[in-house]
């Protein structure tokens, strides 16, 4: 059984999750922070969550962990069956992930464990985030999905990245940073009727339900 570790309100973790899910696959979650001690770094050697354990045999990187899915269970595909097809798919999906959630995750670690800012973090964060949904907005192709027909990587990393943004900056800025995200509210409503989504979005929602009452304690 693959064991799954890291926290769900990392959207990287819920990028693997929801690849788990999708794959029918079965696996075992196990709540982790990241560290630096070194019993985590044998097994994430760069401290970070999410990371997998399979058969005694670790691995780091939410991309990279779900390429070796493909790999390794490559039923029930997460890219479309075409070389172009699956470019387009892994090329939105590191957009979404490298000029979206990066440049967002100041204001998110802030949001969520009260992480300091430096000067005009804000700012710098709304203008490199635009930039990436524009970008994003360029390759998308719905047909219904972000990359056409077939849900793939590039849906997964919209599903874990565009709420988890929108519910931060809504709290802490008073405005959503992913409004112009194209067609967003209908493609998010298509989005939550997946099995997979729907579940990671509900764990999603109780962990950081119960992360903010631990904080009030």
């Amino acid at each position: 059984m693959i064991k799954l570790y890291g926290a769900a309100l990392s959207p990287y973790y819920n990028k693997v999750k929801i690849a788990l899910l999708e794959k029918g696959v079965n696996f075992q979650e196990i709540l982790t922070a990241p560290s630096q001690q070194e019993e985590l770094l044998a097994k994430s050697p760069m401290g970070k969550i999410p990371f997998v354990e399979v058969g005694g045999h670790a691995m780091a990187e939410s991309s990279v962990i779900l390429e070796w899915l493909e790999d390794a269970y490559p039923t029930a595909s997460l890219l479309p069956p075409t070389p172009n097809g699956r470019a387009h798919a892994r090329q939105l999906s590191a957009i979404l992930d490298l000029y979206v959630l990066m440049p967002a995750l100041p204001l998110y670690r802030h949001w969520l464990f009260g992480s300091p800012l430096e000067a005009n973090a804000v700012d710098t964060a709304r203008q490199q985030v635009a930039r990436g949904l524009a970008a994003a907005g360029q390759m998308l192709d719905y047909g219904p999905w972000a990359c056409g027909e077939d849900f793939s990587h590039a849906d997964i990393s919209a599903a874990c990245i565009l709420p988890a943004l929108a519910q931060m900056s809504q709290a802490l800025l008073g405005e959503d940073i992913t409004a112009a995200f194209p067609e967003r509210d209908s493609y998010l409503q298509q989005l939550s009727a997946r099995k997979s989504v729907n579940r990671c979005w509900s764990e999603r929602e109780a962990a950081l339900s119960a992360f903010r009452a631990r904080q009030q304690q």
